[in-house]
């Protein structure tokens, strides 16, 4: 059986890509306060300088993070210019997933947020209980997640992470459900409810 996909295969790829800016979006978000901009010349390599503010600005637009392969060109061309280096200095490689982890605290710091560590997974899962036991359909669920995560301030997981959250906590109510049921019908009301179905498919036949 196919697993369950809570978010469409382009709905999760539009929710783990960079945000597609406009022109006055990419001058309001990649705006960068003179703080930051000290961060990033402390650090030696150009890209991780690049890549420093381009994941500054996509946290400040969708409290989240991307993978460096997904940066778009005019937004690195855009942060390049504004430090004044070459868009072609620009390399991967030289922004390692080590140093992305590094820098990834001291933004969700620096624009008032926490981690999304073991205490807000705890908070969030009782959050999806909760809505798992109101029978909310798994979407409503994840953009529910998301906005509550937002309001408390808690830096955005990745959509497997959360995904996992929600299909588990459904999983195991479906598991309490069977059990009550099977504990809560009697042995003669199973097979009184098993002949009414056969009954059922007989009758069906015969038309």
């Amino acid at each position: 059986m196919p697993r369950m996909k809570i978010l469409s295969t382009s709905e999760q790829e539009v929710f783990e890509t960079p945000p597609v800016f406009n022109s006055v979006q990419r001058k309001q978000f990649f705006d960068f306060p003179a703080s930051l901009l000290e961060i990033s010349a402390t650090l030696h390599k150009k890209t991780a300088r690049i890549s420093f503010l381009l994941s500054c600005g996509y946290f400040k637009a969708t409290k989240r993070f991307f993978a460096p392969k997904d940066f778009y060109p005019r937004d690195i061309e855009y942060v390049a210019r504004r430090l004044d280096l070459p868009a072609d200095d620009f390399y991967l490689d030289d922004y390692s997933d080590r140093t992305q982890r590094r820098h990834r605290p001291r933004i969700v710091e620096f624009y008032g947020y926490r981690e999304f560590d073991g205490r807000a997974e705890a908070q969030i899962c009782q959050e999806i209980e909760t809505m798992v036991r109101k029978q909310l359909k798994p979407k409503l669920i994840f953009w529910r997640c998301i906005d509550l995560l937002i309001h408390k301030r808690v830096h955005l997981p990745n959509y497997h992470k959360l995904s996992e959250m929600i299909l588990g906590t459904l999983n195991q109510r479906k598991r309490e459900l069977s059990s009550l049921i099977e504990h809560s019908v009697s042995r003669e009301t199973r097979q009184l409810l098993d002949s009414l179905f056969i009954q059922e498919e007989r009758g069906e036949g015969m038309c």
